[in-house]
């Protein structure tokens, strides 16, 4: 017998339910690690100090940005255009 409506529905609530969990174990794995990298680096840098080495670079939290891919041809300076062409009901071609 197929899977009802509810049954799909309470499935994806089940999913998502346990994705946010592991992200957020995750995240707090990230945290510590973090603060642990930072404790390391003050540490090396300490004893760098003491024996007159240079000191290491602070650790950087690498970050990423999505970017969402454009069409060619579709920008500000046609906005309006493509905003008509839309509403006319005709597609992104030419």
């Amino acid at each position: 017998m197929p899977k009802s409506i509810q049954e799909w529905i309470r499935e994806g609530e089940e999913l998502y339910a346990s994705s946010v969990k592991d992200l957020q174990e995750l995240e707090a794995q990230m945290a510590e690690l973090e603060a642990r990298l930072e404790a390391k680096a003050a540490e090396v840098n300490q004893i760098a100090g003491i024996i007159g080495k240079p000191p290491v670079d602070s650790p950087r939290r690498v970050t990423a940005h999505l970017v969402e891919e454009v069409p060619p041809g579709v920008g500000p300076s046609n906005a309006s255009a493509t905003i008509a062409r839309a509403l006319a009901g005709k597609g992104m071609n030419r």
